[in-house]
């Protein structure tokens, strides 16, 4: 089969577009023709090793963590999902390879994809919308009537942030270039920052929480302008320790202390509850947010679609940053 895939890791040079051999699936398990896939910063920072501590992996290499396709191959002990039922899936981050004209994955990790919804959004929304749906629900514990503020509203996982966050009662602002101000503003944002010429500690009270995408000066200034007893959560700094735990790598966690010791002392100082999230793979949180899809309470902006064949030069995009919504891959 056709597949995007490193030997080694490095730069975008490591890519390749080329045969790899068909999976197979064990107990639990199945296989997807893939009719789409989603591009998600976390590819290139496999690509480039920047997890390899975390996420270990083999070569020959796989890109991709999300998919949705019509089910070809059942393991052993699957009964669920006849042939041709149509899926999408978040893979498990130690068995990624979504960019491959056929896909394997856990039964737990997908959902049925309604038949109102396309292909490329239910792929869409699998790994940017369960990190947002987890950061809103289960870290920030988001209420109706708390101030959240939303950075990079128009990237793949803000978009949906500022939908889900509106739909939980929040009021939402959000950090984004002027020219997205209206989009963002249909989706639910009450109020719109442009972060190249506005600054968010001033023109907006502290927050009750905060949902950080982009790491470093933004994070410490948004933990600062947080609400004591309010929460902070990022996907774009360094992991706090209690990642190593989860991750099964417990010999990360001095690593993780140190490493992200700035803002977790800041948070301590603030009275304010802080940590990173990596989002895990829930196939019934999936199914929700098909759902969400299917009714129009949701809505996901493809940015740029690209064939299979191109997956070099939708991964490069990606990487240049800058993106509206998601880039999306056609199997």
């Amino acid at each position: 089969m056709q597949a995007c895939y490193i030997e080694r890791y490095g730069d975008a040079q490591q890519l390749r577009i080329g045969e790899q051999p068909e999976p197979t699936p064990g107990p639990g398990e199945l296989v997807f023709r893939m009719c789409a896939a989603s591009i998600n910063p976390i590819d290139f920072k496999t690509r480039a090793g920047v997890v390899k501590a975390i996420l270990p992996y083999k070569m020959p290499l796989i890109l991709g963590s999300d998919a949705a396709g019509v089910v070809t191959a059942l393991g052993a002990g699957v009964s669920n999902y006849p042939i041709g039922t149509r899926v999408a899936a978040r893979l498990n981050k130690t068995r990624i390879g979504a960019f491959a004209q056929s896909v394997c994955a856990h039964v737990d990790q997908l959902a049925v994809i309604p038949d109102a919804v396309d292909f490329a959004d239910a792929a869409a929304v699998a790994l940017a919308g369960l990190t947002a749906w987890q950061c809103l629900t289960e870290v920030l514990q988001l209420k109706a009537g708390q101030r959240v503020l939303i950075h990079a509203g128009s990237g793949g996982v803000g978009h949906l942030a500022i939908q889900l966050a509106k739909n939980l009662g929040a009021h939402v602002t959000t950090t984004a270039s002027r020219d997205t101000h209206a989009w963002l503003t249909e989706l639910g944002a009450d109020c719109c920052i442009d972060y190249k010429s506005q600054d968010f500690t001033r023109l907006c009270a502290p927050f009750d929480a905060v949902l950080d995408t982009q790491g470093g000066e933004i994070l410490l200034r948004s933990i600062a302008h947080t609400n004591a007893g309010g929460a902070v959560v990022s996907i774009g700094d360094v992991p706090t320790p209690e990642v190593a735990a989860e991750l099964g790598k417990p010999l990360l966690k001095p690593v993780f202390w140190w490493l992200s010791r700035k803002p977790r002392a800041q948070a301590r100082a603030a009275g304010v509850r802080y940590r990173y999230w990596f989002m895990r793979e829930n196939g019934v949180q999936l199914g929700m947010l098909l759902g969400m899809l299917e009714s129009g309470a949701l809505k996901v902006k493809i940015a740029q679609e690209f064939a299979l064949s191109d997956c070099i030069a939708a991964l490069r995009l990606s990487e240049a940053g800058r993106v509206r919504g998601k880039i999306v891959l056609r199997g």
